[in-house]
């Protein structure tokens, strides 16, 4: 089970947001030892310089987790500093000015986990601040919101000065036409490559030759399947999302505006800023907006824009809060 540890003082809070690896790192240790003592009795013949080094080595991945283990997050009350330490060792510090909020990250398929974001990049990888944790009725999740989370407030936020968000004139992310704010975003790259994969099916269609040696199933596969992407890909580049503020609507159209959707601002519960991994590797941001369908009595959510960096997120939120009104 994984748990956060933290000290609290008159004046700083210590908390160990990594602890639980040292459970993985001693099991590893054990296994890794036996793995050891295993291949010292069955395999002879090398140096002993040699056997020990690799034995280190081996040794060395286990040990690496446990040291990993002691990061440890320190806000310091009479410093105004937030200090981040593996062990002993410094690797880093934000002063309390810097930091934007501390809330809940969702990790996709595996829970949710507490990060520290900065003003300069509210929306990025954050400082972890907590394990993770797959149930909200964790024991030691409820004692880290009721402990931990009101002894940064006091530390950090209580004293900061509140700097009201500016409305904004000057607009990036949207075009202005008459009160109705058109979302930029270049699609020229989806419509040509949705042109050529549907392209790809015209010629297959043409060259009968071209898959006279393949079955059915794959005849239909290979011809059809470019067509498919190329009209998701044109879906995707004829779309647009405007914002009306005469009629406080939210408008998705498709297809040249011959599809409509629409959307009250009123019915906009909140934006969603999603990163998005591949393979463990991160591959952009996307901003959603999650609106309630009176109707049907459920949400729904709605792509506005991708992002492959994250500095400009906040920015473009601010845009569209100003729209809505909110700002």
């Amino acid at each position: 089970m994984a748990k956060t540890k933290w000290i609290i003082g008159p004046g700083t809070l210590t908390i160990y947001p990594k602890r639980n690896l040292r459970i993985v790192g001693l099991i590893f240790f054990v296994l890794i030892a036996a793995f050891i003592f295993f291949l010292s009795k069955s395999v002879q013949g090398y140096s002993a310089g040699l056997t020990l080094g690799y034995y280190g080595f081996l040794l060395l991945i286990p040990l690496l987790l446990i040291f990993i283990a002691e990061t440890k997050v320190i806000f310091d009350g009479n410093s105004r500093v937030l200090y981040k330490k593996i062990a002993f060792l410094p690797i880093g510090s934000i002063p309390f000015d810097d930091i934007a909020s501390v809330e809940p990250y969702e990790v996709l398929g595996s829970g949710f986990n507490y990060k520290l974001f900065k003003k300069s990049n509210r929306h990025g990888r954050g400082l972890l601040v907590s394990s993770g944790y797959s149930k909200a009725t964790n024991a030691n999740l409820i004692a880290f919101q009721q402990e931990v989370l009101p002894k940064i407030d006091e530390l950090v936020f209580a004293n900061a000065p509140v700097i009201p968000k500016q409305t904004i004139y000057d607009f990036k992310f949207f075009r202005e036409e008459g009160g109705v704010y058109l979302l930029r975003d270049n699609k020229i790259g989806s419509f040509i490559l949705g042109l050529i994969f549907i392209g790809a099916t015209v010629a297959i269609l043409f060259s009968p030759d071209f898959l006279a040696n393949e079955g059915s199933i794959q005849k239909i596969l290979i011809t059809y399947f470019p067509a498919a992407i190329g009209l998701a890909l044109l879906f995707a580049a004829t779309s647009n999302i405007r914002f009306d503020k005469s009629q406080r609507k939210i408008i998705r159209s498709t297809f040249a505006g011959r599809f409509k959707k629409e959307y009250p601002f009123d019915d906009l519960i909140r934006f969603q800023v999603i990163r998005k991994t591949t393979n463990l590797i991160y591959s952009g941001t996307e901003v959603r907006a999650e609106i309630f369908l009176p109707a049907k009595n459920k949400t729904t959510i709605l792509n506005l824009k991708s992002f492959i960096g994250t500095k400009k997120i906040e920015r473009f939120l601010d845009e569209a809060n100003t729209i809505l009104g909110r700002i």
